[in-house]
């Protein structure tokens, strides 16, 4: 007997389904998901998957961009929310952010494998398709920022919101040390090296946005 045909709420809301699933498997292993795993995990046939995704490298397209919309979708509304003065929207930014950051724990393991897997296994229209979304946000994000009156715009809001995101980047893989070594880095004299990420991330974009908006 032929399976019943989902209406557009009920494909959106199994695709959603997945992405839940997908995002634990990966969150347990920092490894993408097979088919068969996320079939598994959501309750349902592999075929439900593959109507949703026809490759594993949209699998995780869809969980980096699922991650990203949410952290840009919250870094909106901190936005808008920003005081006026300078030295107050940095910090308050700057702790929403992270606090914001923490909600998607996915998104920075992801975003480390971009590189690998958009430019080894993704058709170019793929690719070009996910880097429009998110400079469309960074765009958004930035017009934001420059809006609403602020006396520190400088019509560089894209630029410093593009920043902050390659300082996190850069801080995160600077920071991310491999399970087996941190316990052992006090003993081993890397007493320097041992930071906690949220609070260096807290302190390096608060000086960023301190800089950038007294310019």
């Amino acid at each position: 007997m032929a399976r019943p045909t989902l209406n557009d709420d009920e494909r959106a809301e199994r695709r959603q389904q997945l992405l839940r699933a997908a995002h634990a498997l990966f969150r347990a292993t920092r490894e993408l998901p097979s088919v068969a795993e996320i079939a598994s995990a959501a309750g349902v046939a592999k075929g439900s998957v593959y109507r949703s995704f026809s490759t594993k490298e949209e699998i995780f397209l869809a969980l980096l961009e699922d991650s990203f919309s949410g952290l840009l979708a919250q870094a909106m509304e901190h936005i808008k929310a920003l005081p006026l003065a300078a030295p107050e929207a940095a910090e308050a930014f700057a702790h929403a952010y992270a606090d914001s950051l923490a909600q998607f724990p996915d998104l920075l393991p992801l975003a480390g494998m971009t590189n690998a897997i958009l430019e080894k296994n993704l058709p170019l229209d793929a690719m070009v398709q996910f880097k429009t979304g998110l400079a469309e946000g960074l765009k958004a994000a930035g017009e934001a920022l420059e809006s609403g009156g602020r006396p520190f715009s400088r019509g560089n809001g894209a630029d410093l919101i593009l920043h902050t995101w390659s300082l996190t980047m850069g801080l995160w893989q600077a920071l991310d040390y491999p399970c087996a070594l941190r316990p052992q880095m006090q003993s081993l004299g890397l007493q320097i090296l041992d930071r906690d990420f949220m609070t260096e991330l807290r302190i390096a974009v608060h000086a960023l946005w301190r800089g950038a908006l007294s310019v």
